[in-house]
């Protein structure tokens, strides 16, 4: 059996379905092979049921301190077994939705595994007929797995990735996470919370290595706080044991030390999913972090395109969307780059971290110098009244005009509070554009404000 189509999209993930919707509402006609559950790992094994567990272990956290509220409970007991329920309905509801996103869209879902045979030819392995399908464009959507580095031990039992540990059964009374990127500090939060004995070991010189060193030291100090072992630094240099005796060998500061746990969770990062897919036989080039795309999602092969994960770029989900409408838009006849320089990054641990553009030391290394502006929650009414009053929000600008270059958040609703820096950056704001801005109070982005004012050297809600 053959179906010819204008488009073809090679997985289902948030890059890949929202791609064929694009190019649907284009005027071309789509479809989208995928081989496993729709919306991929990001809505089944990934963003979504990790972020309702977290929501969980927040709202458990919550529940325990309620008294501090003025409401009184009782036997308050986390339910891991319902936890997971949850999680699992989460996850399916949406991945239904996407289905019928894609239906009433009019993009076709064909059920099983692709591979191209030619550049514009994809053979697809289902369970009930392989078929072949013809398409002028192709898009690679085939996304990334958990990364096993050589670790001795990391294959054995008793060690999990992501994907192992959204399927629990119950909590884990020590846990240890290799990892201490955005991946790890979620987990490790994550089970914290909930009681768990929790070691992070990362092998940089701080948690969440990627954000600013600021961040990363109020976060370790949070961490701390909560019980977490923070081991930087530190190399593992082998497992070994079995499931509820397990030991982790790990190198630090020129010193040996063996850390007894139930389990291990690797946490690594990523592998771009480029193996099966027949890249090599349509002569698509593949380097160290992924596929090689251009601005535009072209890859070496005419007509072949790649977004999301499998690029290697930025590992993200709002990433991979916005990657699948530029292919599916120069697909349609546009000639569109995409610009990475204004990519929020969003970790939801506890407290959260959101960020968008250049670290201090980035933007001092760019500039020569940087212009610097810091609010912390306990000047925030908002964040006292919230009952969380951890973290603080700081914007970094260049020396010359005060354009805002960075914007870093750590506490409370961070992932939300970061989008007017985003929009800021992205429009070319300046300290004055922000500190003009007037913003609702009591809320957790006035912060933003708040700190272009401490910039200027002229605070108003701070000392």
């Amino acid at each position: 059996m053959s179906m010819k189509f204008d488009y073809c999209v090679i997985g289902s993930g948030p890059g890949g379905y929202v791609s064929a919707i694009r190019a649907s509402r284009l005027g071309l006609r789509a479809a989208v092979v995928e081989k496993g559950l729709v919306g991929g790992v990001c809505t089944n094994t990934g963003c979504i049921p990790t972020k309702a567990l977290l929501r969980s272990a927040e709202v458990f956290s919550l529940a325990k301190a309620a008294k501090a509220f003025g409401v009184e409970t009782e036997n308050v007991r986390a339910n891991f077994e319902a936890m997971i329920g949850r999680k699992d309905r989460v996850a399916a509801s949406l991945s239904r939705g996407i289905e019928g996103l894609l239906k009433s869209a009019n993009v076709e879902l064909i059920k099983g595994e692709g591979s191209l045979v030619a550049p514009n030819l994809i053979e697809v392995s289902g369970d009930k007929r392989d078929q072949l399908i013809s398409a002028d464009s192709v898009v690679i959507a085939t996304g990334s797995s958990a990364a096993i580095p050589p670790i001795l031990g990391l294959r054995q039992k008793g060690v999990i990735t992501s994907d192992g540990a959204l399927e629990l059964k119950s909590i884990p009374d020590r846990l240890v996470v290799i990892g201490g990127g955005a991946v790890g500090v979620e987990w490790a939060s994550m089970f914290a919370t909930l009681g768990s004995t929790v070691s992070i070991v990362e092998m940089q010189e701080r948690l969440v290595p990627v954000e600013d060193e600021e961040v990363s030291e109020q976060l370790r100090k949070a961490f701390v706080a909560q019980g977490i072992s923070v081991k930087s630094k530190a190399k593992v240099a082998g497992i070994n044991g079995s499931p509820g005796n397990m030991k982790v060998e790990i190198h630090q500061n020129a010193e040996s030390e063996s850390i007894d746990c139930d389990l291990v969770l690797n946490a690594t990062g990523r592998t771009p999913n480029t193996k099966g897919v027949g890249l090599e036989t349509v002569g698509v080039s593949i380097g160290k972090s992924g596929v090689q795309v251009d601005g535009g999602m072209r890859t070496t092969t005419d007509g072949i395109y790649a977004i999301g994960d499998v690029t290697g770029l930025k590992l993200l989900a709002h990433v991979a969307s916005h990657q699948g409408i530029v292919a599916a838009e120069n697909a349609a006849g546009a000639d569109q780059d995409m610009s990475l320089d204004t990519v929020p990054g969003a970790t939801f641990c506890f407290p959260e971290i959101a960020s968008v553009g250049l670290t201090e030391a980035q933007a001092k290394d760019r500039y020569g110098s940087a212009i610097i502006g810091k609010f912390p929650y306990m000047a925030s009414g908002r964040a006292r009244a919230y009952g969380d009053a951890e973290g603080f929000t700081k914007v970094v600008a260049e020396p010359e005009h005060g354009a805002v270059v960075g914007v870093h958040i750590i506490g409370a609703m961070a992932s939300d509070s970061i989008a007017e820096g985003v929009l800021a950056i992205k429009l070319e704001a300046t300290l004055d554009d922000l500190r003009d801005v007037i913003h609702a109070h009591p809320t957790f982005p006035e912060a933003l404000g708040e700190a272009s004012w401490h910039a200027i050297g002229e605070p108003i809600n701070t000392i």
